[in-house]
């Protein structure tokens, strides 16, 4: 985006743990006399910003005598915040898809946590690739450690150092590396044979909108007869690039209808946007959020999204700007709460998809089958997943238990285009594909539940459905079938 303004939609913010020096016993009384008229201007100043802005149109009396924190509690509002010159910067990085860190991508199996993707940044050159076991840090083993507190151990300030011990193959391989500010992709692209183009979107950056219409020229230039495009786990982003967006598929219209403190629709309008020529599936869940169900919805209203699947959206339905204060900091404020083009509400609802699908990879093996694959083949080994010989970011678990191999029953299912629900009478979980429905008893040692998790026995599971063919070597598990 070449214009970028600081109207934006935002599910949620990273709060930043702030020191603060309240009680230096150097501390003047002249410093703190200071200190206390510079708080007291930055109070009446949210106090004015609130009162002029915020949709709920507080009254000033309401919000009179109270600290800035009590001010924004009292809103009922998680998305009114004050930010410090220091968060609004972290906040800022975050809207652009910036952390800092070492720069790699990676997932939790039963054997340990291994890198699955190395983007450009100091893993890159230090070497590190895509298979590695994460072995230790800073000389700690891992060992036994969740994958959450890794990433811990492995994150922290820009510039300081962190060593890394991979595994790869007998190897033990000692990295030394420098964290830096990496910038992940907001837009990703692949394609998937005979014809189906797949567009990622993780985030509405100031440049997504232009990567997007790129990486979708080069989509069309390989040939595409349909498009999956992914907004799961996508928080939202900037309003103009979710706008320019929205005319990668539709002429002109509304994108949305907005409700400011005076109940006032200022419908945001578009003209000079372009169509299609091919079917558009969208991927949702319930992470989905503020400018990835503005997009949806706005697809949906206007029958260009043949079909959206997943899981109804988070339901953010309102709008933030940033206004910078001139008491230092700034303010991020609800102004508006915005409608669909056909005016549904989406606040505090979501967006509910025309395909109901739980699940990251049994969401995507819909949509390849909705695009028009009727044969999917599933790998996984420890670099993880692909998807007809093509590596994807979704993931699975996998049981390897007394000579068995379980799968989640929810990939299995939708790899034959079946159903599934769960036999509270049983305690099974039955599958129905191909006129044909099958229990799966958790008593028989044919399913096992595992953290809210049905996992099947693959081999019962191909008994029963001969369209399913796999293979499994301990380290490798391939799955294909053709609904």
């Amino acid at each position: 985006m070449k214009n970028n303004s600081n109207r934006a939609f935002w599910r949620h913010t990273t709060s930043i743990a702030i020191a603060l020096s309240l009680l230096l016993p150097t501390a003047s009384a002249a410093w703190g006399a200071g200190q206390a008229d510079v708080e007291a201007a930055r109070t009446k100043e949210v106090m004015e910003l609130l009162e002029k802005y915020h949709v709920s149109a507080p009254i000033k009396k309401n919000l009179a005598d109270k600290p800035i924190k009590e001010m924004i509690s009292s809103l009922n509002d998680p998305y009114t915040v004050y930010f410090t010159p220091e968060e609004l910067k972290s906040f800022e990085n975050a809207v652009q898809n910036n952390y800092v860190g070492i720069g790699i991508r990676v997932t939790e199996l039963p054997e340990g946590v291994f890198v699955t993707e190395v983007f450009e940044g100091p893993a890159s050159k230090a070497g590190m690739k895509s298979g590695d076991r994460i072995a230790a840090v800073n000389g700690e083993s891992v060992k036994g450690i969740n994958v959450d507190d890794i990433i811990k151990k492995i994150t922290g300030p820009e510039n300081s150092k962190v060593s890394v011990t991979v595994e790869r193959g007998e190897q033990s391989i000692p990295l030394s590396l420098t964290r830096q500010t990496i910038q992940l992709p907001s837009v990703t692209h692949k394609r998937f044979d005979p014809g189906v183009g797949y567009l990622s979107v993780t985030g509405f950056s100031g440049d997504a909108d232009e990567e997007t219409t790129a990486q979708l020229a080069e989509l069309k230039a390989q040939g595409i007869n349909s498009l999956i495009l992914d907004l799961r786990d996508n928080p939202g982003g900037l309003l103009d690039t979710a706008l320019n967006m929205v005319k990668l598929f539709v002429k002109e219209g509304i994108m949305i209808h907005t409700k400011d403190k005076n109940n006032v629709d200022e419908p945001i309008k578009f003209s000079n946007g372009t169509t299609q020529p091919f079917p558009l599936y969208i991927l949702v869940n319930e992470y989905s959020a503020s400018a990835s169900e503005v997009l949806t919805g706005a697809l949906q209203d206007y029958n260009v999204a043949t079909k959206v699947i997943g899981m109804k959206t988070y339901g953010k339905g309102s709008v933030q700007t940033i206004f910078p204060m001139a008491s230092g900091g700034a303010m991020k404020i609800t102004i508006e709460e915005y409608l669909t083009p056909k005016l549904r509400k989406v606040n505090k609802i979501g967006i509910s998809p025309d395909i109901e699908v739980d699940g990251e990879v049994p969401q995507l093996i819909t949509a390849l089958h909705e695009a028009g694959i009727s044969q999917i083949k599933v790998g996984l080994n420890k670099k993880g997943v692909t998807v007809n010989d093509t590596s994807v970011v979704d993931s699975f678990n996998v049981i390897r238990e007394n000579g068995n191999v379980y799968v989640p029953s929810r990939v299995l299912s939708s790899l034959l285009g079946g159903t599934i629900s769960w036999n509270d009478t049983l305690k099974s979980i039955d599958v129905s594909a191909f006129g044909v429905t099958k229990s799966y008893p958790s008593t028989t040692g044919e399913l096992l539940l595992k953290n809210g998790f049905g996992y099947v026995s693959v081999n019962q599971f191909a008994e029963s459905f001969p369209q399913l063919s796999w293979s499994d070597d301990g380290e490798q598990l391939t799955l294909t079938a053709t609904k």
